[in-house]
């Protein structure tokens, strides 16, 4: 079974062959099986270390929807972020999956930059749940990290970089001018 993965748009993939678990289908389990209300990150993996939750947005891609449009930075859509970890969580918890969880959503829109993008983190790290985990009652890590990365930075990155995002096709779908 492959572990390699297409978003949406069908422009990029998503290479997770070097994790031992990955899938792309949690919205469509919730969908077949009464949990639609439930909201889910796009792609979750496992390696040796830890359980990884990737959301992935992209206004930065030929036919994008009114990327000028899209705002990262509003509070609707920081919500919808955090969201979708807790109901992630959910599914994780129920098929058993215990390691340390790490989130990363990964963010290219127009005037995209490393500054917006800490600035995102912070302010949708505030809404997950590290203070809540700190409790004396809470006996387990909630989760381990959040991170706003640009498909690059990802590419690079030490870890997830095992987990490389390519373009399908680079003749066919090319980035817009930004």
């Amino acid at each position: 079974m492959t572990q390699v993965y297409q978003e949406e748009n069908g422009i990029y993939q998503f290479d997770f062959s070097a994790a031992g678990w990955s899938s792309d289908q949690i919205h469509d389990i919730f969908q077949r099986n009464g949990a639609g209300i439930l909201s889910d990150v796009d792609f979750a993996a496992e390696t040796a270390e830890r359980i990884l939750l990737v959301e992935y947005k992209n206004a930065n891609v030929l036919g994008a929807s009114h990327p000028e449009a899209f705002d990262p930075s509003g509070q609707k859509l920081k919500n919808k972020i955090a969201y979708k970890y807790y109901d992630s969580w959910i599914y994780l918890k129920a098929i058993q999956k215990s390691k340390p969880i790490s989130y990363v959503y990964i963010l290219e829109y127009p005037k995209g930059d490393v500054v917006t993008r800490k600035r995102i983190r912070n302010e949708i790290a505030s809404l997950l749940p590290f203070r809540l985990q700190k409790l004396k009652e809470i006996q387990y890590e909630l989760i381990n990290s959040f991170e706003v990365l640009s498909i690059d930075e990802w590419n690079k990155h030490e870890e997830y970089g095992a987990f490389p995002i390519s373009k399908v096709h680079t003749t066919d779908h090319e980035e817009s001018a930004t």
